[in-house]
């Protein structure tokens, strides 16, 4: 994390709770000492040290974006399986996937952070086969995120384990769960252990949830008419912090079950759509009380990883579902693409731009061509703003990416070995 002093100022700022058409931000090494009006900001003590200033140019400060579910090291596997539905999808995938290295996957994973970054992105939440690649690439990249193996064998839950013990913590950035594919993926004994392991290790839990019609009928098949969210309640998954990706198809009591365990619920509308899982019941899920956040998914089944686009599809669908245009607002969209995924991959002090918490955040380039008829920073933010809009990325107070050059990352190397990777695997 960084330890220097930045003034953001000439900004029309949205700290995630008010809009200041003239806004500044003063940080300190990894805190926020001030979010707010430019007119009301006063001298801080320097003690010797001086402020680098950093002129927005007119754009438009923010929180950093929250990618609540996601598959990063899936870059190398973008395109595999077009116009497939999930069940035959999983099957292409599941094959290549066979193949990858750990370093296939921490390779996979840089290529994603650098997308990430790039698209205003400064945490994610992440499941795959094997998670030490991406744990390590998010380490290098010193972007925050979370990562858990998606366990379905006793082997993945000890791997897991393991990865806890060396990364959970590191750099104030990175959390690790404990993960299970899914209920059809994943046995009883495999899914009661990683629930035990993460409680015992105080940490939470990440799961696939009810994504097709086909998973839910067959679940109640299987488990004397259970769906998904009940089955894996009595398990005593949910007991724990859970994210549960997708939900896509869950009832009245499915949604009740997910409110009173507090369960995060990773919406996922572009690979929903993508695949035809359908669309999730966002508005009614948050009637009750369910927790939503929004994620990419993985970049093989989106494709791209611009969480600007998954805000607006996410608004556009629940508006297209529910024929209310105003079943998810954007000041709601972009709530569920920061404060709410964050604290659910257990980060509980970004999302929101206020003295004392951690200074993730973004600016957005003044100079794009819709800013010149700005009206609304929150709605521009969700229906206008892309990824491609956002000017500089800021994680723990140090500056990631930067009018399109990163800091942490080589680029050439990244890309270099990626494309080397993508040549083995054809």
């Amino acid at each position: 994390m960084s330890e220097t002093m930045y003034l953001i100022k000439n900004v029309k700022l949205y700290t995630g709770e008010s809009i200041y058409p003239d806004g500044a931000v003063l940080t300190d090494g990894p805190s926020i000492l001030y979010a707010g009006d430019v007119a009301k900001l006063t001298a801080p003590p320097l003690k010797g040290r001086k402020i680098e200033v950093i002129d927005g140019r007119g754009g438009i400060c923010m929180p950093g974006l929250c990618s609540a579910h996601s598959h990063v090291a899936m870059t190398i596997l973008r395109g595999v399986g077009g116009g497939l539905p999930l069940s035959e999808w999983l099957q292409r995938i599941f094959a290549i996937e066979a193949l990858l290295t750990d370093d296939d996957i921490c390779t996979g994973a840089t290529l994603a952070i650098m997308e990430y970054l790039r698209c205003g992105v400064t945490c994610f939440a992440d499941m795959y086969i094997r998670a030490d690649g991406v744990l390590r690439a998010a380490c290098e990249a010193k972007i925050r995120a979370n990562a858990c193996v998606g366990a379905t064998s006793v082997s993945d839950v000890a791997e897991n384990e393991a990865l806890f013990h060396e990364f959970d913590g590191e750099g104030g950035l990175l959390r690790v769960y404990l993960g299970i594919h899914s209920e059809y993926a994943t046995d009883k004994s495999v899914a009661t252990l990683a629930a035990e392991t993460a409680l015992k290790l105080g940490t939470g839990m990440h799961v696939h949830v009810s994504e097709t019609s086909e998973e839910v009928d067959a679940c109640r098949r299987r488990h004397g008419g259970k769906s998904p969210v009940t089955y894996l309640c009595d398990l005593g998954i949910f007991d724990i912090p859970t994210i549960a990706a997708h939900c896509v198809h869950v009832d009245e009591g499915d949604m009740e079950t997910l409110a009173s365990h507090n369960v995060t619920v990773a919406h996922c509308p572009a690979s929903n759509m993508k695949l035809s899982s359908g669309a999730a019941l966002v508005a009614e899920m948050q009637e009750r009380g369910v927790k939503v956040a929004i994620g990419t998914d993985g970049p093989a089944s989106n494709n791209t990883l611009d969480m600007f686009r998954e805000m607006r599809l996410a608004a556009l669908l629940s508006s297209l579902s529910t024929k209310n245009p105003a079943s998810l607002s954007a000041a709601d969209a972009i709530t569920m693409a920061t404060v709410v995924g964050a604290q659910g991959a257990g980060f509980s002090d970004v999302g929101i731009l206020r003295a004392g918490y951690t200074a993730d955040l973004i600016i957005i380039n003044g100079e794009a061509p819709f800013m010149a008829t700005e009206r609304d920073v929150v709605e521009d933010i969700v229906y206008v703003a892309a990824g491609g809009d956002v000017q500089m990325t800021m994680v723990g107070g140090q500056i990631l990416y930067l009018n399109g050059k990163y800091t942490t990352i080589d680029t050439e190397r990244a890309i270099y070995e990626a494309r080397a990777v993508m040549s083995r695997l054809s």
